[in-house]
């Protein structure tokens, strides 16, 4: 079967985009954050409801089973994940926190537009749905804006997760199973160069230092 790669921002890039994001709007944040955090595809955040979302302690779980994405014909429409099984994603106390204060700050923008506080989480201030590429638009502008790569896209964040839990030693199951793969098989031909790589420098290391053990010996 023939690999594909996905280029991957290096730790540098990722912080310097962390640090871009951060000071987008309320929507844009949350989602972009959730998208690196929980590795969502876009149409499973854009389908996301206050329902999804449980509070355990400080911390909550959020269980991911509805997408909207656009369909030839028919506009956007609504319907089950990609592989039609719902996932559950725990997520600690800083995300939840994030989360709560969008909660209110929805709260008081559909208090001020004499509205009902919508179930969905990603609504314009009349309540009706973000349209999933006004995400996907905004996030190229602001790679272009500050120099990012070409290849990025708004799936590149779901990759940057991916592979931060492999070369953190999740095994590949569990990575697999938060990210909505039925096996394993993708994540083996579109993920595991970047590990070969941290392989191939953590060898680079290690011949050095004999190197140099060698030659002050």
């Amino acid at each position: 079967t023939e690999k594909v790669y996905q280029q991957i921002p290096t730790p540098e890039e990722a912080k310097r985009l962390l640090e871009i994001l951060a000071n987008e709007p309320e929507e844009y944040k949350l989602f972009y954050a959730l998208a690196i955090y929980t590795g969502c595809r876009r149409g499973e955040l854009c389908a996301l409801r206050w329902s999804d979302f449980t509070c355990v302690g400080y911390d909550g779980i959020l269980t991911v089973q509805n997408s909207r994405s656009s369909v030839l014909g028919q506009g956007i429409a609504e319907g089950t994940t990609k592989n039609g099984k719902a996932r559950t994603i725990y997520l600690y106390d800083d995300m939840m926190s994030l989360l709560r204060g969008y909660g209110h700050y929805k709260l008081e923008e559909a208090k001020q537009n004499k509205r009902r506080f919508s179930e969905y989480l990603f609504v314009n201030a009349d309540g009706t749905h973000m349209h999933p590429d006004t995400f996907t638009k905004r996030l190229r502008k602001i790679y272009d804006q500050n120099g990012f790569s070409k290849h990025f896209h708004l799936h590149t964040l779901r990759h940057y997760f991916v592979s931060t839990m492999l070369h953190s030693g999740v095994d590949k199951q569990t990575v697999a199973d938060l990210a909505g793969h039925g096996d394993t098989s993708f994540l083996e031909r579109t993920y595991c160069h970047p590990q070969m790589a941290l392989k191939e420098q953590a060898a680079k290391k290690m011949f050095s230092s004999m190197l140099e053990e060698v030659i002050a010996g």
